[in-house]
């Protein structure tokens, strides 16, 4: 069967066996997978699909956990940054600009060639830290 653009296929459960959605208390689950759209139904307590929404429920709460360090980091190093431009006497080489540069434009070309895709502020915040680092206080 085709959905749009994806091919469909129906997967049984290997923990539960659940085989289709209306039948009790079932959960269905829905992925892309070589442009393939896969359909897995699970009883709402099969081992498989709890685990499975705690890894889900772990990574969303790392990405948060991450965005908000970002937040927090981000606009003091990037203060640091926009000063050591300001510092630098037209004269004097680059190079912590260009070390940064080289940085993030190796990260977006990885990316792009992953299949497309932005360098998120976590990447940002964490290049310009490391090469704009905050003075020992």
């Amino acid at each position: 069967m085709t959905i749009g653009q994806y091919d469909t296929e129906t997967r049984l459960c290997p923990t539960c066996r659940a085989t289709a959605p209306g039948t009790g208390d079932m959960v269905t689950v829905v992925w892309a997978e070589d442009g393939v759209a896969v359909t897995q139904v699970h009883a709402a307590d099969c081992a498989d699909f709890l685990a499975q929404e705690r890894r889900i429920r772990e990574g969303a709460e790392l990405t948060r956990q991450e965005e908000e360090r970002a937040q927090q980091l981000f606009p003091d190093a990037h203060a640091r940054f926009q000063a050591a431009l300001q510092a630098l006497p037209a004269e004097q080489a680059a190079s912590p600009f260009a070390a940064a540069l080289a940085e993030l434009v190796a990260i977006q070309a990885d990316l792009f060639h992953d299949g497309g895709g932005f360098v998120v502020l976590p990447h940002w915040a964490d290049i310009l830290d490391r090469h704009f680092p905050a003075a020992d206080d």
